[in-house]
């Protein structure tokens, strides 16, 4: 478990960086923000299709391969970025990156809970190790920008999955059943799933379609166009993940989940509403205090997957319920783009704000039901 956990920090890590240099090094080159929003929503939609793909073998070949997978395909999207200086050039980019978050994602919960009986504990500390990694990527992201420039910055992420690729190997894996197609579509059977699970997929939905109105370049660039330097948001950026992994680890062994969905959901919509009326130092301080409203989030996020999945198909039922949270970012990614081009930023965050209500209502009246 120590060992997935090192290898998810190096993968985080490298998303903190490119998750400030990304959005910036395309800024700098001139690329319109309607076309930015696009490329970003590209990300989200390759990663659940990769992630279904790679759950659903995982159950049957093992979570091992997909480890390997995503330090490989870390090495070819952090390149890619290196060399990419047109629009197409880093969608090519996000197609890389989003396969490697699909195959870490599509094995990461399934392998620690397998390990130690389904305790969903262990969801929190491995996303706050995410929140912490990506943090610390974060912070440094504007000062590696300035010391070796954004191409040094995609080569040291090239070598972080160099290394998670090599810790890959040393990886011990549980023997799995034999793959035959009717297993796999057995599982898949939409059809076969409870009222509760359905309903469940529909508000991971609508967080998806919340998260898109704020999340992937969104943050970066709103800092950006109000005056901070990259060294300024990638320090403030930073803060705000790292706030969320103070957050997540100071609730996480808070016991009332269905109220901690509901209280932090209420204070996230409340700090997301009044952002993009304020000027830069409030905004800026706002942004921090989303990040802790957002790791509250995380441990009634992690709470309701652990106890809707199966045990029998831990990684293919994360998967479904992520395909809808993706599903939705991705469309209010794109649609961000226009949105902020036409009426600015304080649309994009308001929506994020009313169409997350939705979600923590939901999965408060849900949550307690058999």
């Amino acid at each position: 478990m120590k060992t997935v956990l090192l290898i998810q920090s190096f993968h985080s890590f490298a998303s903190g960086v490119l998750g400030v240099i990304i959005p910036l090094i395309m800024k700098e080159r001139q690329i319109d923000i309607v076309l930015i929003g696009f490329v970003f929503a590209a990300m989200p939609l390759i990663m659940q299709l990769g992630r279904m793909f790679f759950a659903t073998l995982s159950d049957f070949f093992g979570r091992k391969p997909f480890f390997m997978a995503n330090g490989f395909l870390g090495v070819i999207s952090s390149l890619t970025y290196y060399f990419a200086h047109t629009p197409m050039e880093f969608l090519f980019g996000k197609v890389a990156e989003g396969t490697k978050e699909g195959a870490i994602w599509a094995v990461n919960r399934a392998y620690l809970l397998e390990r130690d009986q389904g305790n969903w504990r262990l969801l929190v500390n491995l996303r706050t190790v995410v929140y912490v990694a990506f943090a610390i990527g974060s912070l440094i992201a504007g000062y590696l920008a300035a010391l070796i420039l954004y191409e040094g910055a995609m080569i040291l992420c090239a070598l972080l999955g160099v290394l998670g690729l090599l810790l890959s190997f040393t990886l011990i894996d549980e023997k799995k059943e034999n793959f035959t197609v009717k297993q796999a579509l057995q599982i898949l059977d939409f059809r076969k799933k409870g009222r509760r699970f359905k309903v469940f997929l529909f508000l991971f939905f609508t967080m998806g379609l919340a998260f898109g109105f704020r999340s992937g370049y969104v943050i970066p660039y709103f800092l950006s166009i109000v005056g901070f330097s990259a060294e300024d948001v990638g320090l403030i950026f930073g803060a705000m993940i790292l706030m969320a992994g103070l957050s997540s680890y100071i609730f996480f062994r808070y016991q009332d989940v269905k109220k901690l969905i509901l209280v932090s959901g209420i204070i996230y919509s409340a700090l997301l509403i009044p952002l993009g009326f304020l000027f830069p130092a409030l905004a800026a301080v706002l942004v921090v205090a989303v990040g802790f409203a957002e790791g509250m989030n995380s441990v009634g996020q992690e709470g309701i997957l652990s106890k809707i999945c199966d045990k029998e198909s831990y990684g293919t039922d994360i998967g479904l319920l992520m395909m809808g949270l993706h599903l939705g970012e991705s469309a209010s990614l794109a649609l961000s783009g226009i949105l902020i081009a036409n009426w600015g930023f304080r649309t994009s965050f308001a929506l994020a704000a009313t169409v997350y209500a939705i979600f923590y209502m939901g999965a408060y009246i849900l949550y307690g039901e058999k």
